[in-house]
């Protein structure tokens, strides 16, 4: 019979797998590594979480810690981060408060046009240099 792992040291692996994803996501770019292999080890990396945690901890601690991420990522608006090419229709989510018709006897729509508040929100910074949000 095999020894269980022990969740002090199941708790250190799954430290170290973090630090290691939150690593490459931090500096793939300067490391000159493609954006997709980047993403392939990070999810490769979070897989391993995955499994060391069920085998450490049982499902249910996988499955309560999915619950609090979502609950955590609840008050977030969805953005694209990656669009292809051949994909046009993207672009509407770039300004999700933008109008796709203005007629011409509705000028009050060009309110909604640039610039896109919703996203100056999201990405903007304050005079001191601060996010105005928490995520970015």
């Amino acid at each position: 019979m095999m020894p269980k792992f022990a969740a002090q040291d199941a708790d250190v692996t799954l430290a170290r797998l973090d630090r290691i994803a939150v690593t490459i996501q931090a500096n793939f770019k300067q490391w000159g590594m493609p954006f997709e292999v980047a993403r392939e080890i990070v999810n490769g990396l979070d897989k391993t979480a995955d499994e060391v945690e069920v085998a450490a901890f049982g499902p249910e601690s996988l499955a309560n810690r999915q619950v609090e991420v979502l609950k955590a990522a609840s008050g977030r608006r969805a953005e694209v981060i990656h669009r292809e090419p051949d994909e046009p229709y993207m672009d509407t989510f770039k300004n999700p408060m933008a109008p796709v018709q203005i007629e011409a006897d509705e000028p009050y729509m060009k309110a909604y046009g640039p610039p896109d508040q919703s996203s100056a929100v999201l990405h903007g910074e304050s005079t001191t240099g601060r996010p105005l949000t928490p995520h970015t």
